[in-house]
């Protein structure tokens, strides 16, 4: 009898490159696909209650949706249930005599609580479990130094990896698999009102088979990728950047695939400073995974991971804090990209350092509340990448500087010369 196991999915929402996925079928068990939906309500735990958006929603159900589709050409179905998993796992292993789970391991602190609470429970019926790492570029083990020597200085984390740079091949999409049997009923997603602005920089719909689209015209129909270093700083446009990072985030692509997929475009077209760059921005991504494994919730602290004395927050400003969400502080530059935001979801990397750096420095406010606004809106949140960015730029994080300050008139300036942006989004 084939050996039956439950593959949980958690931010790995592909069949491609998935190495959980790969070892299931080449064992020959059968497998029975989950996704548990536990989704945040964010307005009650933000000051005033702001209307959250639905476009991170909306992305999430649709890369679940097209993940069913993939799963129907194997003639089963995703299995979507809500609740807990530590409680909805443990119930369909039970239900279906589950002989092992399958999972990605997480590295920050709730998605860790979560997954003792599930070990615990599993322990309970006596049902294995496995973890696998497809989330970062570089497998864990292929590091060249323990976690506890992780430098504190990316450029030094750089360097070293960069010396002994070691990237898997990504792991191949199954054409046949085995599957479990079930009676659960069919997913069928309710999308939430999101209307998105038609200003929007790109027009993004969730999903693998929309990852792998994003991926094949960035770099090989607009070839923006030879430009990308000249270009990343835009504020413009669907390809001034690649704007894969929600496709990142949620897993419906993983970072191996990108790397890999550079290295072709580098062999075939052009190896320059824009396609180190790419891979560059990858290893940063892998670099804040590793620091919050590291520290920990000392990340979530006001004076993060520096232990750095902080001047104090000057309280809680209600108003202050809307006026900020809704674009309407009377800083033209940073409006404009607050209503980005909250129409599309989506902000550029140098909207966000000067998003963050006025919210933290000119208005004096508590940049774990900027973070956590952050985390309830961006249409491509990381956990990592979030907190790290945020501490970063307030200067309690992987900073040599304390003080990561941007003059938002010079940046407006330099980055949106003609006032194109701010007219476009304000006008």
């Amino acid at each position: 009898m084939a050996k039956k196991i439950l593959l949980w999915y958690r931010n790995d929402l592909r069949i491609s490159d998935h190495e959980a996925l790969h070892e299931a079928v080449t064992s020959g068990a059968e497998i029975l696909p989950v996704y548990v939906d536990h989704p945040t309500d964010y307005s009650q735990y933000l000051p005033g209650n702001p209307e959250i958006p639905g476009f991170r929603r909306k992305f999430q159900l649709e890369s679940l949706q097209n993940l069913d589709q993939q799963w129907r050409s194997w003639n089963t179905s995703l299995i979507v249930l809500p609740g807990k998993p530590e409680d909805v796992i443990p119930e369909l292993c039970s239900k279906y005599s589950i002989d092992e789970v399958f999972l990605q391991a997480e590295k920050a602190h709730d998605e860790s609580q979560q997954q003792r609470k599930l070990e615990r429970n599993l322990s309970a019926i006596q049902v294995p479990w496995k973890y696998f790492y497809g989330a970062s570029m570089i497998h864990p083990d292929d590091l060249p130094f323990d976690l506890h020597d992780l430098p504190d200085i990316f450029t030094q984390y750089r360097k070293r990896v960069e010396a002994r740079l070691k990237i898997r091949d990504c792991f191949p999409t199954p054409t046949k698999v085995e599957v479990v049997p079930h009676q659960e009923s069919e997913f069928v997603p309710q999308f939430p009102d999101a209307q998105l602005d038609p200003r929007c920089a790109l027009t993004f719909q969730g999903g693998e088979t929309e990852a792998q689209k994003r991926l094949h015209s960035y770099l090989w129909e607009s070839d923006s990728l030879r430009n990308y270093k000249e270009t990343r700083n835009g504020l413009i446009g669907a390809d001034y950047s690649s704007k894969f990072s929600a496709w990142l985030a949620n897993g419906s692509l993983s970072a191996r695939q990108v790397f890999h997929e550079v290295k072709k475009y580098e062999a075939s077209r052009i190896a320059n400073d824009s396609t180190y760059w790419l891979i560059f921005e990858l290893l940063w991504r892998d670099y804040f995974r590793l620091v919050m494994e590291k520290f920990g919730t000392d990340l979530f602290s006001l004076e993060g991971i520096t232990a750095r004395k902080q001047k104090q927050p000057q309280g809680l400003d209600i108003v202050k804090f809307h006026k900020w969400i809704d674009g309407k502080t009377g800083n033209r530059f940073i409006d404009a990209n607050m209503i980005e935001l909250k129409r599309t979801g989506f902000m550029s990397n140098r909207g966000r350092q000067n998003v963050a750096s006025y919210f933290v420095h000119d208005l004096g406010m508590d940049w774990r509340l900027g973070a956590w606004y952050f985390e309830a809106v961006l249409l491509d949140y990381d956990v990592y990448s979030n907190w790290g960015n945020w501490a970063y730029v307030a200067g309690v994080g992987n900073d040599p500087r304390e003080n990561r300050y941007f003059n938002t008139a010079r940046q407006a300036d330099m980055y949106d010369a003609d006032g194109a942006y701010r007219k476009l989004w304000l006008d």
